[in-house]
């Protein structure tokens, strides 16, 4: 004797029919907005008030992953995320952190922002493999081997340098602000290694991050301790060049490389480029270049902290 009648076996049917059909429908729609959704980011992009947008990057990232919910594998939603994450961490966190750390808050307080900072870099860093799609790949990258993974990074297209920028600029990003775990520490050569693919593929990316992160990659450490200052002066250069309308780059040359070379008229005359710079002129870098305004105003005042020599 069947355990359904006929009629209860079509109600389950039916049943099952409509509940794919909405999962159908939920894709359907993710993937539609998805479009306008990206085409509209510049939106953000284009806003003139920091702290408006540190309140909007929290429910615009967390609309973008309902979304992703519905519609796991959208390249478009997944490239939001990826940027959208990396941006908050260092646009909102890591601003706070500097505050911080300089102006005398507690221990506490500073693991907290720091914590913070790291676990979105670290989200945006991983929703950059999981559009990049390449399983393999960042298995070799996590596991440190290095030369299977330079075998999958020779096979990386310029059609996926975006995804494998955030992937890189994440990890690379907590890796500076987690010195103290050797674990996370570990997968710097990885990094590099990432870091450098994007350069080859896609230098001019995202207003020519991927040139100012060899930049600040080879100013951050101090020259006594193996700092490359040459190096970094070329990627600078080559930075202010070509992308000298993004206001990160003159910020960063300052705030790394004549930090580096403790250059306080070198440091001076590049922060108050940015901020005599009319902030008006390229809209689609706006917010881009308030928070580096913002910045070079916030060092300019405490130069003294890592500078040394005349005043």
């Amino acid at each position: 004797m069947p355990i359904f009648s006929r009629r209860m076996r079509a109600r389950l049917g039916l049943g099952l029919a409509l509940a794919l059909a909405g999962c159908n429908l939920n894709k359907l729609t993710a993937n539609t907005t998805s479009g306008m959704l990206d085409f509209g980011s510049v939106a953000m992009d284009r806003e003139a008030d920091v702290e408006f947008a540190r309140h909007a990057f929290p429910a615009s990232l967390k609309t973008l992953e309902t979304f992703l919910v519905s519609s796991p594998s959208n390249e478009s939603l997944l490239l939001l995320v990826a940027r959208g994450y990396n941006s908050y961490a260092f646009g909102i966190i890591e601003g706070d952190l500097e505050r911080a750390m300089v102006e005398g808050a507690t221990d506490e307080e500073i693991e907290q922002i720091t914590r913070r900072a790291m676990l979105h870099y670290l989200r945006g860093s991983a929703y950059g493999f999981r559009l990049l799609g390449d399983d393999e790949l960042e298995q070799a990258a996590r596991s440190g081997d290095l030369k299977a993974l330079d075998a999958r990074l020779a096979k990386v297209t310029a059609k996926q340098a975006p995804a494998l920028f955030w992937a890189g600029y994440g990890w690379a990003s907590a890796i500076n602000l987690a010195k103290d775990d050797p674990e996370l520490v570990s997968g710097l050569s990885a990094v590099q290694r990432i870091m450098h693919r994007v350069y080859e593929l896609a230098p001019d990316y995202n207003a020519g991050a991927p040139i100012v992160f060899h930049g600040v990659l080879h100013a951050s450490t101090p020259v006594v301790f193996g700092g490359k200052p040459d190096e970094a002066k070329k990627y600078f250069d080559q930075a202010m060049r070509e992308h000298g309308e993004n206001l990160l780059v003159p910020y960063f040359y300052a705030r790394f490389y004549c930090v580096q070379v403790q250059d306080r008229a070198c440091f001076t005359d590049l922060m108050k480029r940015v901020h005599e710079a009319d902030v008006t002129a390229h809209p689609d870098l706006r917010l881009n270049n308030e928070i580096a305004r913002q910045r070079a105003r916030f060092w300019s005042k405490h130069v003294d902290d890592i500078i040394l020599g005349e005043t």
